[in-house]
């Protein structure tokens, strides 16, 4: 019996052990994460769109994220940790829609959308958001797509935290706790 609690205190501390060797260091001189109006962006090889669904193909591995003055901090989060805090929190998308401008280009031109995203499903590589278009023009299918997506408030207690570190350029650049 004391062979076999030893046995699974052993493999109990070794996943502790590998699991926190996972979790990148954080950067010398690091801070916490403040909380913010967080604005993302997601970047795309292309997009494809009917009258419900916006599916953006070949979609980065991280969304970007930014503030506007007077915080002006720079992050990023792995997009599959984005869309699971899609609906987690106090104050999450789920419960408050953002908008978001799609630009894409078609047939050579760029183009832009205004829309209300909901239930983002993540595939692979592919990332799909069901939609309702905001503006006069209805989102369209191309390359290079890029979406911009309206703020959300967070870290703080909502998001779980996060470290911000110095850039070369004096500016914040963050990563939440995701």
């Amino acid at each position: 019996m004391k062979s076999l609690i030893y046995g699974a205190l052993i493999a109990l501390v070794g996943a502790v052990g590998i699991a926190n060797a996972q979790t990148p260091a954080k950067p010398a001189g690091s801070e916490e994460m403040k909380p913010a109006n967080w604005l993302f962006v997601q970047v795309a090889d292309s997009v494809t769109v009917d009258d419900k669904t916006i599916t953006l193909k070949g979609i980065a591995p991280q969304t970007l994220m930014f503030t506007d003055r007077p915080e002006r901090m720079t992050g990023d989060a792995p997009t599959p940790a984005f869309v699971k805090f899609w609906n987690g929190g106090k104050s999450d998308f789920q419960k408050d829609p953002p908008n978001a401008t799609l630009a894409v280009t078609v047939d050579g031109k760029a183009t832009t959308a205004v829309v209300e995203l909901t239930n983002p499903v993540l595939n692979g590589d592919t990332l799909t958001y069901e939609y309702k278009t905001l503006s006069q023009d209805a989102p369209k299918s191309g390359t290079n797509a890029s979406l911009f997506i309206d703020w959300w408030y967070g870290p703080g207690p909502y998001w779980g935290g996060g470290y911000c570190w110095r850039g070369p350029y004096g500016g914040l650049h963050c990563r939440p706790a995701w």
